[in-house]
C-alpha cells in the first residue's frame, strides 16, 4: 500500500494526504507550482509532485513543526513565515518523535484489523485511514527539521505562481510561526494548522489562545470571500468556509472558561479538552500539560 493518499480536487488543485497524519497541497499556476507543506518526511514527497506536475516547484512552509517540514531538503527554494527562520534549523525532540510513534503504533493495527474485517471500511475517506510505515522507514534515523529556508515571507506578500498569487497572511497561535496562504482572485485559503475540522491544537508551550483567536478573526475580515478552506489535517481536508467563524466562535467560549475534559494528544501528553460543534479546542493550563517541539 502506498504511504501517500493523492486526490486531485480539481484542475490546478492537487491534495497529498498522509493518511491520519497530515495534508500537503500541491497548487498550479501557469508558471510555477506551490507545494504547501512537504509532510512528516516518513516517505519521500518529491516523486509524487513530480509525477503531478513538470513545473518548477516552490515549496511554503505554513509553520515549522515536524509533520510539516519533513520532506523540505527535497525542494530547492523553501519559503516560510519570518518568524519561522531559526525554528526551522532546529529538530523535534527525539523524545517527541518516539512518543509519536509508540502513539501511532496500536491505531495502525487497529487500522489494518478494520480494514481486514470489512475491505470496504472507511472507503469514501481514506486520507483517514492510517497506513503501515513504508518498507525500509528507520523510526529512529527519522529526524524532521535542520533545513533553512531559502526565502522568508512577510505578511502582505504575494508569490506569483504566473495566472495565480498567493498572499501571504500571518497567523501565529497554533505556533508562533504560523502563515496562511490565500489565493483572492479564486478564494482559496491554505490555512495549515490554524483552523481544522476536528482536533484545533493550542496547548503546547509556545501556543497562545488569544494570537490563535486574533489570527482566526484576521481570516473572517478577508476583503476578498473564502470560497475553500484547505486545512493541514482531516476530520475533512477542505472544510467549509463557516469553520472560521466556528473556530472563532469556540475559541472565545473557551477564553470565557467553557467546560473542558481532561484527555491526551498522540503523544500522551495530557490536555484540556473543550468540544464546540465540530471544532475541538485542545488547550492547556500552562503546566502539565505544556511542551517543546523543538530541541
Amino acid at each position: 500500500m502506498d504511504w501517500f493518499e493523492v486526490r486531485q480536487v480539481n484542475r490546478d488543485l492537487w491534495m497529498i494526504a498522509e493518511p491520519g497524519h497530515v495534508v500537503s497541497w500541491l497548487y498550479l499556476g501557469s508558471e510555477f507550482a506551490a507545494l504547501i507543506d512537504s509532510g512528516t518526511g516518513i516517505a519521500p514527497i518529491k516523486p509524487v509532485v513530480e509525477a503531478l506536475t513538470n513545473l518548477p516547484v516552490k515549496l511554503i512552509n505554513t509553520h515549522y513543526h515536524f509533520d510539516h517540514i519533513g520532506g523540505n531538503a527535497e525542494f530547492t527554494e523553501r519559503l516560510a513565515g519570518e518568524k519561522a527562520e531559526a525554528l526551522l534549523l532546529r529538530h523535534a525532540p527525539r523524545d517527541l518523535l518516539q512518543r509519536y510513534i509508540d502513539g501511532l503504533l496500536p491505531l495502525i493495527a487497529k487500522a489494518d484489523a478494520d480494514r481486514a474485517a470489512d475491505p470496504d471500511y472507511m472507503a469514501l475517506t481514506p486520507e483517514l485511514m492510517l497506513r503501515p510505515f513504508p518498507a525500509g522507514f528507520d523510526a529512529k534515523a527519522w529526524c524532521p527539521g535542520g533545513v533553512a529556508a531559502t526565502g522568508l515571507l512577510w505578511e502582505g506578500d504575494e508569490i506569483d505562481l504566473g495566472d495565480r498569487k498567493l498572499r501571504v497572511i500571518e497567523t501565529p497561535g497554533h505556533s508562533p510561526d504560523g502563515i496562511c496562504l490565500f489565493d483572492p482572485a479564486h478564494g482559496v485559503l491554505f490555512v495549515g494548522d490554524t483552523l481544522i475540522e476536528g482536533p484545533l491544537y493550542a496547548h503546547y508551550d509556545e501556543s497562545s489562545l488569544a494570537d490563535l483567536a486574533l489570527s482566526v478573526g484576521k481570516l473572517a475580515r478577508l476583503e476578498t470571500p473564502v470560497q475553500a478552506i484547505c486545512s493541514g489535517h482531516v476530520a475533512r481536508a477542505i472544510a467549509e468556509v463557516s469553520l472560521i467563524a466556528e473556530t472563532g466562535q469556540a475559541l472565545q467560549q473557551v477564553a470565557q472558561g467553557a467546560p473542558y475534559r481532561m484527555g491526551r494528544d498522540i503523544f500522551g501528553y495530557g490536555l484540556r479538552e473543550t468540544r464546540t460543534g465540530r471544532v475541538w479546542v485542545y488547550h492547556s493550563d500552562g503546566k502539565a500539560s505544556s511542551f517543546p517541539l523543538h530541541d
